[in-house]
């Protein structure tokens, strides 16, 4: 199966996920984050907010009051990353994904970046919207610490591309 059709299955198949079975899914999440060596480590998180059926681990910014929390916010086709805080507005952006109006740019000092993803391989590629915003973005901030995240039954194959970068783990619920 080629990733057009993958994104297509994962779509749809995500569109059934009943709301108990999402919030097991992301209490799943929550508690590998939580034993996360290098998310406990950090200081600056990455974080999204979620779209299209992606898994809601914002209460991790609750969770952790000390950790500095941004959100992805595309610019001139480039994501950056702004700080974002309980005061934070929110703007749907053209691809329906809500980002912060305004914020610090936090970019370069992200520790750990949790990223949704509609599936990963076992060699951490991850499957995403096909835009490829994330792997150019971590073409050129290479350091932080990439964690995916997927729901159960979502570890998919398929063929990396030249332009597709592994992230360094993934965690399922």
């Amino acid at each position: 199966m080629n990733k057009s059709e993958l994104r297509k299955l994962i779509v749809e198949k995500r569109t059934g996920i009943s709301s108990k079975q999402k919030l097991e899914s992301k209490q799943r999440i929550i508690e590998q984050i939580k034993e996360d060596e290098h998310f406990l480590k950090a200081d600056f998180v990455g974080l999204y907010y979620p779209a299209h059926q992606e898994m809601d681990i914002t209460e991790l910014i609750m969770l952790y009051p000390n950790k500095v929390f941004a959100y992805p916010k595309i610019v001139n086709d480039k994501i950056m990353y702004l700080q974002i805080d309980k005061n934070t507005e929110l703007k749907s952006s053209s691809f329906g994904v809500k980002e912060p109006i305004y914020g610090f740019d936090i970019t370069s000092k992200l520790e750990v970046i949790l990223v949704p993803a509609l599936g990963m391989t076992q060699n951490n590629y991850r499957l995403g919207y096909g835009k490829g915003y994330f792997d150019k973005f971590f073409k050129v901030y290479p350091n932080a610490y990439k964690i995916g995240i997927i729901y159960e039954g979502e570890e998919v194959t398929f063929e990396p591309t030249s332009f597709d970068v592994p992230l360094d783990s993934y965690f399922k619920g």
